[in-house]
């Protein structure tokens, strides 16, 4: 029931803010079943794929995913996400934490810059490249990936922040997906442990998706920022020691 409810309060997160999934997952793994941290990031992928799934459909339902921008940063993302999770166990932890935890920062008070309409549109290969990196980002860390594709959503592809948050699960499905088949495929034996947590989170991300359309611009923002910093914070704590 405990990781039934933890699932569900990830889907909703997921749901509502295009977010947020993994720093609940890998956690709930680490500290509920007492896995190693490496084991905890491949399988937290693939409870947010089970999130990311059903949101990333509701929010394409509700017209709030921009099928263009998924094609540009989806293949990128996915190719990443793949080679980030290759990349897990070569880099020390504390030096990925520091470098998130402050990219994060920089990436949300983004969202406060005020747009330009007029400005000129993002070049398509600058757009593959940065799916590229958040794909890797995701696959390395098993977290982070919305916190940095909101953002990059709003502020490079110009997306309204409630087409950003819809389109982020689309693209947290597909990069969640090819990490977590990498991971599975390296090591199965976690698999059953992740159910209960990934039946839950397709019930809160089912639950979220109208709620987020309800939501206002001001208030989204304001949600997507709280969490935000109490996550930097947390990587920052972890790159501290």
């Amino acid at each position: 029931m405990v990781s039934f409810l933890a699932g569900l309060a990830l889907g909703l997160v997921l749901s509502v803010l295009g977010a947020g999934g993994g720093i609940i997952a890998v956690p709930v793994l680490v500290l509920l079943y007492e896995l190693p941290l490496g084991a905890a990031i491949g399988s937290g992928l693939a409870v947010v794929f089970a999130a990311a799934t059903p949101a990333a459909l509701a929010h394409a339902k509700a017209g709030r995913v921009d099928l263009r921008t998924v094609l540009l940063f989806g293949p990128p993302s996915m190719l990443g996400a793949v080679l980030g999770t290759k990349l897990n166990a070569l880099v020390p932890e504390r030096v990925t934490s520091a470098l998130f935890a402050l990219v994060l920062v920089l990436a949300t008070a983004s969202l406060f810059f005020p747009r330009k309409p007029e400005g000129r549109p993002t070049p398509k290969p600058v757009l593959v490249v940065v799916g590229l990196l958040l794909g890797v980002l995701t696959g390395f860390l098993g977290v982070g990936g919305g916190f940095l594709l909101v953002p990059a959503l709003v502020g490079l592809a110009q997306l309204p922040l409630h087409r950003a948050v819809g389109t982020s699960t689309a693209l947290i499905a597909a990069s969640s997906f090819s990490g977590a088949a990498t991971a599975v495929v390296r090591d199965p034996s976690n698999l059953g442990l992740v159910l209960p947590i990934a039946a839950g989170a397709v019930a809160g991300a089912l639950l979220g998706a109208p709620l987020a359309g309800r939501l206002q611009p001001g208030p989204l923002r304001a949600a997507f920022t709280s969490l935000a910093v109490v996550v930097a914070g947390v990587m920052a704590w972890k790159a501290l020691g």
